[in-house]
This record gives structure tokens, sequence and C-alpha cells, in this order.
């Protein structure tokens, strides 16, 4: 009996590994073709990275970002959609999708997908750093620096001098 429960838990992991096998694999080649400044190779990973798994979270926010970056904010919107649905805590992707949104000009939008990053993802610099990048922007000065200074409070400390730079280039 044992070596029959063996032989079913290897079976069900074998299948399960395969079938999430496809999407990991394309998701590590699309990060590979980034990381080599490569972004038409990256999306086309991604993209197999979705096919194989519509569910990916990683695959669908690092093509939000590349779909964002070519000016397709409506399809970059849907992307870290898929990727907020996927991981609710995911702040990275509300902030994404509010960078998107204010490409389509829907700023109300966005700046409630500001608030729900840092909301969900409070101890993530870049939330912060995003979210000061947006008042900067609208010209909210003191909101970005009340941004970098929570962005420095919970950063490296390599990347809390650099927001301290930010800082002090904003003024008082």
């Amino acid at each position: 009996m044992d070596r029959i429960a063996a032989f079913l838990l290897l079976a069900v992991a074998t299948s399960a590994s395969a079938w999430a096998g496809p999407a990991e694999e394309r998701y590590a080649e699309g990060m590979a073709a980034l990381a080599a400044r490569d972004p038409v190779k990256a999306m086309a990973g991604f993209t197999a990275a979705l096919e194989a798994d519509p569910a990916n979270v990683r695959a669908a926010y690092e093509r939000g970002r590349l779909l964002l970056l070519i000016g397709e904010p409506g399809n970059a919107v849907a992307d870290f959609t898929t990727a907020v649905l996927g991981d609710p805590a995911f702040g990275r992707a509300y902030a994404g999708r509010a960078e998107a949104k204010l490409a389509l000009k829907d700023v109300e939008s966005a700046v409630l997908d500001f608030d729900k990053a840092i909301s969900v993802a409070p101890q993530d610099f870049e939330v912060h750093v995003a979210r000061a990048a947006f008042r900067i922007r609208i010209g909210n000065i003191p909101g970005a620096a009340a941004d970098l200074e929570s962005a420095k409070a919970v950063a490296d400390e390599a990347t809390a001098g650099q927001i301290d730079a930010m800082l002090k280039r904003l003024g008082p």
C-alpha cells in the first residue's frame, strides 16, 4: 500500500510540475531577455507564459510593464489587472496599473490604484516612489516629499541614500 501511495504522490507531483513548467520556463526566458535588453524576446516570453498559464501573476506584471513602455496602456491595464486579481497584495502591480491609467487620462482611478498599492504593500519602497513621481507631475510637492520619506524609511541603506538625494532636490 505504501508503494501505491508513493506512486500516486509522484504522479500528481510530476503532472503538476509538468503543467506549471512551461509557464515558468517561458517566464524565465522573458526575464533573461529583459536582462539582455531584448524587449521583443521578453514580450514573447511573457506572452508564452501567459498562454501556458493565463493567471501567471509575474508574467502578467512584466508584460504589463513592457506594454506600458511601448505605448499600449490599455493592454497594460489588462495585464496589471490580471496580476492584482492573482495577488491582491502585489503593490507594484497596482502602481503599474495606476501609471497605465494615467497614460489613458484616468487620473481619478489612477489615484485610487496608487493609494491601494501603498495600502497593500507599505513596506515596498517602489510603490511610495511611484506615487511620489505622480505627485511631482501634478505639482503636489509636499505629498511627494511625504511619499519619499515613507520610501526612505522602508528602503535598504543604499536605496535610502538615493531617495534622500531626491528629497534634497525637491527642496525644503
